[in-house]
């Protein structure tokens, strides 16, 4: 993967599969720490301690329509924290859900960038209207702390029923995810 947006997506379709209702994402940049932190969170069926253990293996897959057994989503996120001085914790249990914690260090030279952090949102909020996706960043700086808080929840009760995918909607998604994401220094060139 050429960025961390497309891990985060990767894990939202496995939350998907594992039918999730909704799906945390918080993404904090610490800069006194030299931080990345990213978690992701679903409320989906969980995994039991041997599947758990599988997920981490690049050869592992749930996937029964793939012809060879092979799942480098999660492994290949692990890796790529682990390489850049960070750490990596899944945890999950059956009926509970799943969630991942990647750290890495922020301005490590092998660091994936963050990538188009709000068209991948915006890919998962339109592919799963079925899932409630809630989106929180933070840049925590010595001298403030910039957050920003998206939820499908909250914009699907205001709309009363007008679909997600509606044009006007996308519009408004797009341009709220982009000036909220923007906003919080999580854009990198």
């Amino acid at each position: 993967m050429q960025d961390i947006s497309l891990h985060l997506l990767d894990i939202i379709e496995n939350s998907v599969r594992a039918q999730a209702q909704n799906v945390w994402i918080d993404i904090k940049i610490i800069d006194a720490d030299n931080l990345l932190v990213i978690s992701i969170k679903d409320d989906g069926s969980g995994m039991d301690d041997e599947t758990l253990k599988a997920a981490q293996d690049p050869f592992y897959t749930t996937k029964v329509e793939r012809k060879k057994k092979v799942g480098l989503g999660i492994p290949l996120f692990k890796e790529n924290a682990e390489r850049c001085d960070g750490s990596f914790l899944i945890t999950s249990s059956l009926g509970n859900g799943t969630q991942i914690i990647a750290t890495f260090a922020y301005d490590h030279i092998d660091r994936m960038p963050l990538g188009k952090l709000a068209d991948t949102i915006l890919t998962a909020v339109l592919g799963h209207e079925e899932v409630d996706l809630h989106l929180e960043t933070h840049r925590i700086k010595t001298d403030k702390e910039i957050d920003f808080k998206f939820s499908t929840a909250l914009i699907k009760e205001e709309l009363d029923g007008v679909p997600l995918s509606y044009p006007d909607v996308i519009t408004f998604l797009d341009q709220m995810l982009n000036e909220g994401i923007k906003n919080t220094e999580m854009e990198e060139n």
